[in-house]
């Protein structure tokens, strides 16, 4: 009974190296909203980083575990922000590019887990912005950490993402509403 267990875990795990094999090495995430506000009061949010804990799904997450410390630039290019706790793990943002009310770009730094690169953008429409989210991460040739990407990280992110838009969608047309 033992030896059949042993085989069949043993073909569980073939079947899931040779499925990991055949999945992208990178995962690619991006969500876009309409927002009715104008695309400054988004990027705002979006561009200084102690804004992020009020839309942000991962600090929303982790609030009670999570301690986060900035650098000494809190907005656009080179503004950094540095987290730690036990179930968040450990890792860092940077802002690696910031063009005023089109884009912000990000890198992440997940420590053991690797890195990553996040961005949004932001394109009026009317009395509004569109408003697109992304996420990239290379998984590299490890079929496992490939399966994780495609099950876990993929679909997590498209949560987080859907959570952010929305809270930033909140955020946003209630400044315009405040400013009329």
């Amino acid at each position: 009974m033992v030896k059949k267990v042993l085989l069949a875990l043993a073909g569980l795990i073939v079947v899931l190296v040779i499925v990991g094999f055949f999945l992208p090495s990178k995962i690619q995430v991006t969500r876009s909203i309409f927002i009715n506000a104008p695309s400054g009061y988004v990027f705002e949010e979006v561009n200084n980083l102690e804004r992020h804990p009020s839309w942000s799904y991962w600090n929303n997450l982790y609030k009670d575990d999570m301690t986060v410390n900035y650098g000494n630039i809190k907005a656009g290019a080179g503004a950094v922000s540095e987290w730690d706790g036990k179930k968040s793990g450990k890792g860092k943002m940077t802002i690696t590019e910031s063009i005023p009310d089109k884009s912000v770009k990000m890198d992440l730094d997940f420590m053991e887990q690797g890195t990553a690169q996040s961005w949004y953008t932001f394109e009026p429409e009317g009395q509004g912005t569109n408003v697109t989210t992304g996420f990239e991460a290379d998984m590299g040739m490890n079929p496992f950490m490939r399966l994780m990407g495609a099950l876990l990280m993929k679909p997590e992110m498209n949560k987080a993402f859907d959570y952010n838009l929305n809270h930033l969608k909140e955020i946003a047309e209630a400044k315009k509403d405040t400013a009329q």
